[in-house]
């Protein structure tokens, strides 16, 4: 995994973590908060596990994301057991929809990754749902994993999989832990496809995200204001783009302050010259 890969898994069981946390060797986290953290030799990837319920989904999701320090470019990932009506036990879906029984409100999970796997939409309860229909998957968590990932990336690094396990033929309450733990190794070889795209996804992002070393060399030599930060950051990115590996600093080390040196930057780039020499 190369530089800018960041994933981060929440799940609602710890049977649904016992497949994810073997294919990337994670290791528990040492710490004393309210949910166990887990993670692989190149922190690279994190995992949680919430507990029941929207409330703790949340939280975890948070307090992951905090723990673990993620980065704006951060996959999200909720692995986890399923109802629905209709669907095979053992099945895997790529959620494409997200309903919140409770609030009406709809997300869309959003990664474009090519799959052959079967999609479907998502209602999420506050209690376990026995009253099977519309071709719906059901579960208690992913409605809000997916609101605060949301918040902390962006949606199109968001991916939710749900594993259906109950249905009208199958009563949830008989589900054991080593069911559950079974479901999610079953399909694990699918899962890891999948978030291996993902994860290129992310170094994607990174790349976008990432600030160039000129940039912090300038800010340290002269003090700008937030707006001129923000203007800074912009015409950084835009001779990145244009000069590409041209020095940056030789250009603006005579300038007095920000002002001028946001000056000389604007000039330069809006005229589009090619010769990127002092002066």
């Amino acid at each position: 995994m190369g530089k800018g890969t960041a994933i981060r898994w929440v799940v609602a069981l710890e049977p649904e973590s016992i497949a994810i946390r073997k294919k990337y060797q994670m290791t528990r986290v040492a710490h004393s908060g309210p949910y166990p953290v887990f993670k692989d030799v190149a922190d690279c990837h994190w995992l949680t596990i919430s507990g029941v319920g929207r409330v703790h989904a949340a939280a975890a999701t948070m307090y992951l994301h905090q723990v673990s320090n993620a980065p704006p470019w951060a996959g999200w990932v909720n692995v986890g057991i399923a109802g629905h009506a209709a669907g095979t036990y053992g099945t895997l879906y790529l959620v494409d929809k997200i309903i919140d029984k409770s609030t009406g409100r709809s997300g869309y999970p959003g990664p474009v990754l090519s799959s052959t796997l079967a999609r479907g939409s998502l209602m999420t309860v506050d209690k376990p749902e026995t009253n099977y229909g519309n071709d719906l998957l059901f579960d208690m968590e992913g409605s809000a994993i997916f609101e605060i990932a949301c918040r902390l990336s962006c949606q199109q690094l968001v991916l939710v999989l749900k594993i259906v396990s109950d249905g009208p033929n199958i009563d949830v309450a008989e589900l054991t832990s080593k069911m559950i733990g079974d479901l999610v190794s079953d399909s694990i070889s699918e899962i890891f496809k999948l978030v291996g795209k993902l994860e290129i996804l992310t170094k994607k992002e990174h790349d976008r995200l990432e600030l160039p070393v000129a940039y912090y060399a300038i800010k340290k030599n002269w003090h700008f204001s937030q707006s001129q930060e923000y203007r800074l950051m912009h015409l950084v990115k835009r001779w990145q783009a244009m000069a590409q590996n041209k020095e940056l600093m030789p250009y603006v080390d005579e300038c007095k302050d920000a002002k001028s040196v946001i000056r000389k930057l604007s000039i330069k780039l809006d005229n589009h010259e090619v010769d990127w020499g002092k002066g």
